[in-house]
């Protein structure tokens, strides 16, 4: 993965994972800020954490998908051809195994590891089919705001306030992905921004 940028094979490889790392570590960090929890009534439950993980790498997939059809477009070639593609996927799968340690930490059994990785596995895409149309809505956020009640707030009544919080913060940390070019993805420096760091308008996304 990502020969042309990293020379040989074997340092490829080494380099891809290190990018994949940086990249599933930003979206984690994001993941754990307080915000959700504290202000907008996120529950703070393995499940919500989950939920909130899905919204931020949401954010990467889809620009990494955005990127993919650009590179496949210019270069005539096919999406799973590309080097955004294998990108994509690359973090998939090592978002794919932590969720299955995180459950092996919190007690699953053996047996059903394999049911809960792939219940994950099915609301994760679910879920950014959800957000995606939300965006994609020209309704003031009525149907992004309805596709994270329904989501996130599965358990607990959506504060109104904190709903509208979050269905803003995430069209803005999207508005702040799609200018990630793929230098910047490629390398893994993007930054998924706070929340009072958009706010401020200080959507600096990469370092």
């Amino acid at each position: 993965m990502l020969n042309l940028l990293f020379g040989t094979q074997s340092q490829a490889q080494a380099d891809g994972h290190a990018v994949v790392t940086r990249l599933y570590d930003e979206i984690v960090r994001a993941t754990r800020r307080p915000d959700p929890y504290m202000n907008w009534g996120v529950p703070d439950t393995l499940d919500g954490r989950f939920d909130m993980l899905v919204l931020h790498a949401f954010v990467v997939f889809r620009r990494l998908g955005a990127l993919m059809q650009e590179e496949a477009a210019r270069t005539r070639t096919d999406d799973s051809r590309t080097e955004s593609f294998s990108l994509s996927q690359a973090l998939f799968d090592h978002m794919i195994r932590d969720l299955d340690t995180n459950l092996r930490e919190a007690g699953v059994s053996d047996m059903r590891i394999g049911a809960k990785v792939k219940a994950r596995t099915k609301a994760f895409y679910g879920r950014v089919a959800a957000y995606e149309a939300g965006l994609a809505a020209d309704d003031d956020d009525a149907t992004l705001r309805d596709a994270l009640d329904r989501n996130v707030y599965t358990t607990v009544q959506a504060p109104p306030e904190g709903l509208a919080e979050l269905a803003r913060y995430l069209r803005n940390l999207a508005l702040v992905a799609d200018t990630w070019t793929w230098d910047v993805m490629a390398h893994g420096d993007i930054v998924l921004a706070a929340p009072s760091e958009l706010a401020a308008g200080r959507r600096g996304a990469t370092s």
